[in-house]
């Protein structure tokens, strides 16, 4: 591929890119939302977990609460929750 034809690339696909960006942050905020309501009615600070860019689980978002010791809390895997 040419310089000039990896230009013309780029501009086709950029409206696709944003619009992608604008889902992507939609998703994120109801997500953060869901969070909250969880955390809420679990009185826990939880979180969704991600690995390589797909959530894996849930777990405490205090590193602290998810570590061997006092007060463990374990990361909660997918799997446990019902899978994917």
């Amino acid at each position: 591929m040419t310089l000039k034809e990896k230009k013309d690339w780029a501009k086709k696909l950029k409206p696709f890119w944003i619009l992608r960006n604008i889902a992507y942050d939609k998703f994120r905020k109801r997500e953060a939302e869901i969070e909250k309501v969880m955390s809420k009615l679990t009185k826990e600070e939880l979180e969704f977990f991600y690995s390589d860019g797909e959530c894996v689980g849930i777990g405490h978002s205090d590193w602290e609460r998810r570590k061997a010791g006092k007060n463990y809390f374990p990361l909660f895997q997918a799997e446990e929750l019902g899978g994917y």
